[in-house]
């Protein structure tokens, strides 16, 4: 199994399963980064009694995806129960990542220090690559 973003075309998608046979992997299967969380998660779990419905957040550098997952057991016609899951919904959004963020906390940072009364005629901080690259 490959973990993919959940937001990859289908041409994307393809593109894995090349470089997965050009490095002699063979891929069984493609699944987006989230639900193969909610897997683990499943297998993990140690009230199987209990059903339960999560959130499954993943802020990555670049990106964001959500999923929520509900965990159950299902019993089969020999008795034997085994942990369900179920994806109810998921979502992402491909710009939105922790780069982002640190932009903001940056611009904010970079407005505070240009309004010192001190810096008061002096060239914006953006100007100044090490200064930025401290920030």
């Amino acid at each position: 199994m490959v973990t993919i973003p959940s937001y990859f075309s289908a041409k994307e998608r393809l593109l894995i399963l090349d470089a997965a046979e050009l490095a002699g992997m063979r891929v069984i299967q493609l699944a987006h980064e989230n639900v193969a969380a909610a897997a683990m998660l499943g297998v993990d779990r140690l009230d199987k009694e209990k059903a339960m419905t999560v959130l499954l957040y993943n802020m990555g550098g670049k990106d964001t995806e959500v999923t929520v997952a509900r965990f159950s057991a299902v019993v089969d016609e020999k008795g034997k129960e085994y942990e369900h899951v179920e994806i109810l919904a998921e979502t992402w959004d491909s710009e939105l990542g922790g780069q982002k963020f640190d932009q903001v906390v940056v611009d904010m940072l970079v407005q505070k220090f240009n309004a010192l009364p001190e810096r008061e005629g002096k060239a914006d901080v953006r100007t100044n690559a090490k200064a930025m690259k401290r920030l």
